[in-house]
């Protein structure tokens, strides 16, 4: 038996059962089912089995660039599974929005990851570069003033 720690295979579903409901990263409020969690590898945001990050094997989030503009995708790399600093990477995808698209894409395919989390995730990313462009104000024909 060598030195290295390979850790323990336990259960997707025994995991769930775990911390379903006692996790860190969960925000309840009243009159709403499913909370809300704050997990960083959610990609939607929602306290389920399908959607939890820190429970699957692959999983896959993006959030806003540091600087404001662009996107960074965050991934979970298996061979780090045991050191939880090192086990997320972070790709920042500064370039223009399709390509920033186009890069997401391929990742998901050439990894094979799943096809849900794969439109998920580029819905996410593309709210998050629509909100980080500049708004235009459009200017407003003045009134015509009553006549007396």
């Amino acid at each position: 038996m060598s030195g290295r720690n390979t850790g323990v295979n336990v259960s997707r579903d025994l995991l769930w059962l775990f911390t379903k409901n006692h996790n860190c990263n969960i925000y309840k409020q009243k009159g709403i089912k499913v909370p809300f969690t704050k997990d960083p590898l959610n990609p939607k945001g929602v306290q389920t089995l399908r959607w939890s990050g820190s429970i699957q094997r692959k999983t896959l989030s993006v959030t806003p660039h540091p600087k404001g503009k662009g996107v960074v995708l965050v991934y979970r790399k298996r061979k780090y599974q045991m050191m939880p600093k090192k086990a997320l990477q972070r790709v920042p995808l500064l370039k223009d929005n399709r390509r920033s698209y186009r890069s997401i894409k391929k990742f998901v395919n050439r990894n094979f990851y799943r096809t849900d989390l794969k439109m998920t995730v580029l819905r996410k990313a593309s709210a998050i570069l629509r909100s980080q462009q500049p708004r235009i104000h459009r200017k407003r024909n003045k009134r015509a003033k009553k006549a007396e």
